[in-house]
C-alpha cells in the first residue's frame, strides 16, 4: 500500500550518494519512500505505474511540489548503497534475488507489474530484508 507520510530510513553506511533530478507537479515525495521516472514526462514521481516507469532511488528528505509545475523543486534520492525495505513473504531463500517495488512503499519479489529496485543481501524477517539499491542513473 502506498504510504502518505514520512517515513524512516534504514540503510547501512555504505548508502549515502545522492543526486538531484527535478519532479513531477502534483506530486510529494516522502522521504525514506521509492521514487520513479515518469516514463512519458522524465520527471521524479512516487507512482511506479504498474511497472512502467524506471526506479530512480529513495526519496532523502521530504519534497512537497504538489501545489507546484513539474520540475519547480528538485528531489535529492540515494541512488546506491543497502536500504531495509519492507514487504511480505520474505525468506532467508531470498537473498541474492531481485526486489521490486509495488508501490512507493512496498517491496516484493513478484516482477509483475513492478519495477525493479535492486537484489536482496540479507534476510531479516518474513516483511523486511535489505536491498542493494540498483538504478539507471
Amino acid at each position: 500500500m502506498a504510504v502518505t507520510a514520512n517515513q524512516v530510513l534504514i540503510r547501512r553506511a555504505s548508502a549515502s550518494t545522492q543526486i538531484t533530478s527535478g519532479k513531477a507537479a502534483a506530486v510529494n515525495l516522502y522521504a525514506g519512500t521509492f521514487a520513479f521516472y515518469d516514463a512519458s514526462t522524465g520527471y521524479i514521481t512516487n507512482d511506479d505505474n504498474s511497472g512502467a516507469n524506471a526506479f530512480a532511488g529513495v526519496v532523502y528528505q521530504q519534497c512537497d511540489n504538489s501545489g507546484g509545475s513539474a520540475g519547480d523543486l528538485s528531489a535529492e534520492l540515494i541512488t546506491q548503497g543497502q536500504v531495509l525495505v519492507t514487504g511480505s513473504g520474505f525468506s532467508q531463500a531470498t537473498v541474492g534475488d531481485a526486489i521490486y517495488a509495488s508501490d512507493n512503499y512496498t517491496a516484493t519479489t513478484s516482477s509483475t507489474s513492478t519495477s525493479l529496485i535492486g537484489r536482496c543481501t540479507d534476510f531479516v524477517s518474513a516483511t523486511q530484508v535489505y536491498v542493494n539499491l540498483q538504478t539507471d542513473v
